[in-house]
């Protein structure tokens, strides 16, 4: 029961991002680069080399408290590899072309992001993120993987 109720608790405190209002978006990627300070920049091409990680970013409105949004993650091709352990959340379609996750977000500063690395095996190509909170649409990113 003790469990039961820690659950309903976190659901109580996690505010529906339904009626929040996109007010900024950004798309950066941070790129290795051996000194240990990858370099960040805002860009929709993000090179095909591994260890580069893009993010998405979210500006809202109305930020108190957890945000609950589903990120859907579409690739133009299937991976080598999705590289999940056995303990995750997300869910990959039976095709290997997307990945949808669920997750609760704490604005700062009123954003919210998350991202995802290239890993070895992962195809070149258009991407996607779509951004939901339930039905609702927050916004869509589209980038590009290039070899470079």
């Amino acid at each position: 029961m003790k469990h039961l109720l820690l659950i309903a608790s976190l659901f109580a405190l996690a505010q529906p991002a339904l009626a929040q209002t996109v007010t900024e978006t950004d798309f950066t990627i941070s790129v290795p680069n051996g000194s240990g300070d990858p370099v960040v920049e805002s860009t929709t091409l993000v090179p095909l080399l591994e260890g580069t990680c893009y993010d998405w970013h979210l500006r809202l409105a109305k930020a108190k408290g957890a945000i609950e949004i589903t990120e859907l993650y579409t690739l133009p091709a299937a991976p080598e590899s999705w590289g999940l352990g056995e303990d995750n959340t997300i869910v990959v379609a039976d095709d290997q072309l997307s990945a949808t996750s669920t997750l609760s977000l704490t604005p700062q500063d009123g954003w919210i992001a998350s991202g995802w690395c290239v890993s070895k095996g992962d195809p070149e190509g258009d991407y996607s993120f779509e951004i939901r909170a339930g039905d609702k649409l927050l916004h869509r990113f589209e980038f590009e993987l290039q070899k470079m």
